[in-house]
Order: structure tokens, then C-alpha cells, then sequence
């Protein structure tokens, strides 16, 4: 059963709910409240999660997209450090932003307030889980001091877009060496922007396929290109086709500009 669900209606509808103010509070100083949300919408999900355990839903409401997460631990819930991620429609885990310099794809409450995305996203799904640690897949270690170690980064962003949509996902791949990522079939995207380490940025180039395995041609300024690159540029726009799902990314430092004729 989720809770969620069960009780967040609950509250909505039952008079006899709402007169009992002491006993929806108990539940919910129980429960771990995700709570997602995209003002400029008007959009906003709330989801309840039991404690001691690992539980995936999907949020309550709406899917977004949204820009924040935050995450509210009920003051009964004995495990004040539990942590959830959020998947997007693509199956990608979504990373946000508490602070300067604090990015994690894992997100607590720690009384520090909201987590913001580094890209507008749909959820499809939310995950909690006791042995979720701070820093897991974050390349920072989840500080909220921020990042001392100086390590080169060697993380390349695929970021695909869809104006019409109003939808942005980020994936991360390695940029020392050739990556690639599958998809699941989700969002339909028309546009993709590599942002690359500055010491790769005028090298570095991916490039995607549709579902039929079917390169994607985009274009940028005067270049029409089937592999892409980040040059501080900015976005490729999709040519051919203007708008489709993505089914994979691959990153390549072997790959070679591949102009075609406008």
C-alpha cells in the first residue's frame, strides 16, 4: 500500500481527519515527506515514505517538471540521516544543489531547507533508503563546505532539451574515454548541449541515436553535425529529426567533427 497516497487524500477529504489534528500529525512525524516542486507552474508533489526501510514510488499528483526536492524527516523517525534520490523519465538519477558549492544525487533533510535542480526535470520515481550515504555518485562528497580535494574533472554533461516541453535532463559520462549510456525510451527531446571539461572542451564530441539506432543530426550555427562538441557554444538544435526520443549517448575522444551538407 503507499501511504502516501492513502493518507495525503485522506486529509483532503475525511472531516473526521481533519478534526483529529493530533493524530495525522503523529502519522506524519512518522514518515519521511518528499516534497517536489516547480512554482513558475504551479506544480508540487508530496510523497510519504515509512522509515526503516527501502521504498520506490512514484510521486504523488504530478510528475513536473520540477526545480526542487526537499526533504522532511519527521521528528519520530529514529533514522534522521535517511537520504532518497529521484529518477527521471529516462531512468538517470537527478542531481541538485544545497548551497554553493553542495551537488549530491542522494538528498537529505538536515534542517537546511530545499535542494535545487541542476536542470528542470520530470520524476518518474522516488527512492528512499537507510544506506543511502551522503556524497553517493556526487564527485564532491556531498559537503555543504564544498570540494577540497582539486581533483581534474573528468565528467562530461549531455544535457537534452525540448523547448515545446519545457523539459531538460542532464546525463554524466566519462570524458577521459569512450562512454555510453542507454536510454529508456521516455521524454521526446529536440535539442542536446555537451558541457565538457575546460581542457576537452573544443575536442570532446558525442553523439546520439534514435530507438532505430538512427544518428541524430543537429545543428548549431552554420554546422550541421551527426557528433558534437561543447566549444562554449551553447545548444544543438535537432535537424533530422526536429524532434525524437533518445535511446542512447555516446562520448568519444576519437570522435572527429562529421560535417553534412545544410
Amino acid at each position: 500500500m503507499r501511504p502516501s497516497t492513502a493518507l495525503f487524500a485522506l486529509a483532503a477529504s475525511s472531516s473526521t481527519v481533519l478534526a483529529r489534528p493530533g493524530a495525522w500529525q503523529y502519522t506524519t512525524d512518522l514518515e519521511i515527506i518528499v516534497s517536489l516542486s516547480n512554482a513558475d507552474k504551479g506544480l508540487g508533489s508530496r510523497t510519504g515514505f515509512l522509515q526503516g526501510q527501502r521504498q520506490e514510488q512514484p510521486p504523488d499528483n504530478s510528475k513536473g517538471p520540477f526545480k526542487t526536492v526537499n526533504i522532511l524527516v519527521g521528528k519520530n523517525v529514529k533514522n534522521k540521516d535517511i537520504r532518497c534520490k529521484l529518477i527521471a523519465p529516462g531512468g538517470q538519477t537527478i542531481k541538485a544543489r544545497r548551497g554553493e558549492k553542495n551537488i549530491d544525487q542522494t538528498f537529505g533533510d538536515g534542517l537546511k531547507g530545499e535542494w535545487a535542480f541542476l536542470e528542470d526535470s520530470e520524476v518518474e520515481s522516488i527512492i528512499c533508503d537507510p544506506t543511502f550515504k551522503k556524497g553517493d555518485g556526487s564527485g564532491n562528497g556531498g559537503n555543504d563546505g564544498g570540494n577540497a580535494g582539486g581533483a581534474a574533472n573528468t565528467v562530461v554533461r549531455v544535457v537534452l532539451s525540448d523547448q515545446a516541453t519545457e523539459t531538460g535532463v542532464a546525463f554524466e559520462l566519462d570524458a577521459t574515454k569512450r562512454d555510453e549510456l542507454t536510454i529508456k525510451p521516455s521524454t521526446i527531446f529536440s535539442a542536446i548541449e555537451i558541457q565538457a571539461p575546460d581542457d576537452v572542451k573544443d575536442k570532446l564530441r558525442c553523439q546520439i541515436e534514435d530507438h532505430a539506432g538512427k544518428f541524430i543530426v543537429a545543428k548549431r550555427g552554420k554546422n550541421v553535425d551527426t557528433t558534437f562538441s561543447d566549444a562554449k557554444k551553447g545548444a544543438w538544435m535537432f535537424k533530422d529529426p526536429e524532434r525524437t526520443k533518445v535511446a542512447k549517448i555516446t562520448c568519444d575522444p576519437a570522435f572527429v567533427a562529421n560535417p553534412i551538407g545544410a
